[in-house]
């Protein structure tokens, strides 16, 4: 998916928020400030949303010497879901559907979105995803899919998240390789946050590499095409992998314009694409 206008002001506010979160001072964040912008303004739209954002999230450990200023909000997040997980657990021991019921709670991991700092009521949240209708259904050809895979791949998206997609990965009647990002991006899963809520005691954990989040390297894009069935969560994710011919569904909630015209869905749109 290529950028647009509005995503400039979008990455910028994600440069400020990762900036504001490190110990540097008022000198250092105008500093983070001019450059992201300056970047941002030679930004080309070929370039898919998630490329621009790693460019210039750059800035933010070059500037300030942090290089997880998420890192106590990712922690925060996969702690506050994990206890949850018992009580989620039994809404999936409940459900009729066990398979969509894993799905749902897995796309409410995405509508959470904890560690950026939103509040929000993470139980009456989960409750609205688990009666809203898909903008976007494409879950009977995913139940299929994944009853003749034999090898899927699992595209983690948050931290607090991730333990909801543990929920989903264990419904999965394959081998599972789940991909975290190898070096820390906003608040998205590293390798060390997988491995805290137990992600490697029911799939294979690998890391995407040390290109960034917002680069697809032709060894990743063949191991993309090459598995049965991809899981990609997150509009992140989206916006990255959208264009990449691989048998890819993407599960997560519309939160921009810009998305919501790319993928067909309304903004707030739950979707299986």
């Amino acid at each position: 998916m290529e950028a647009h206008l509005e995503c400039g002001p979008c990455v910028l506010n994600q440069v400020l928020d990762a900036a504001s979160r490190t110990d540097a001072d008022e000198t250092t964040h105008e500093r983070v400030f001019r450059r992201a912008a300056s970047g941002i303004s030679k930004m080309s739209f070929a370039d898919s949303p998630m490329a621009i954002a790693t460019r210039v999230q750059t800035i933010v450990r070059e500037e300030t010497g942090e290089d997880d200023p998420f890192a106590e909000a990712k922690r925060q997040a996969n702690e506050t879901v994990e206890d949850l997980r018992p009580a989620l657990k039994y809404r999936l021991e409940e459900a009729d559907d066990r398979f969509e019921r894993a799905v749902r709670l897995a796309i409410a991991g995405n509508v959470i979105d904890v560690g950026p700092g939103h509040d929000i009521d993470i139980e009456s949240t989960i409750d609205e995803v688990l009666e809203q209708p898909f903008a976007i259904d494409r879950l009977a050809e995913l139940r299929t899919e994944l009853a003749e895979a034999e090898d899927v791949l699992y595209l983690l998206d948050n931290a607090g998240e991730v333990v909801l997609d543990r929920l989903l990965i264990e419904e999965i009647d394959a081998d599972v390789e789940v991909v975290a990002k190898k070096r820390p991006f906003l608040n998205d899963v590293t390798a060390q946050e997988a491995r805290a809520v137990g992600l490697q005691e029911v799939a294979d954990l690998s890391t995407r590499g040390e290109e960034g989040a917002g680069t697809i390297t032709d060894a990743f894009a063949k191991r993309l095409k090459d598995a049965d069935v991809v899981i990609s969560k997150g509009q992140g994710n989206y916006e990255l992998f959208s264009d990449v011919g691989a048998p890819i569904y993407f599960l997560f909630m519309v939160k921009c314009e810009v998305v919501a015209d790319s993928v067909g869905a309304p903004e707030g749109g739950i979707v299986i694409a």
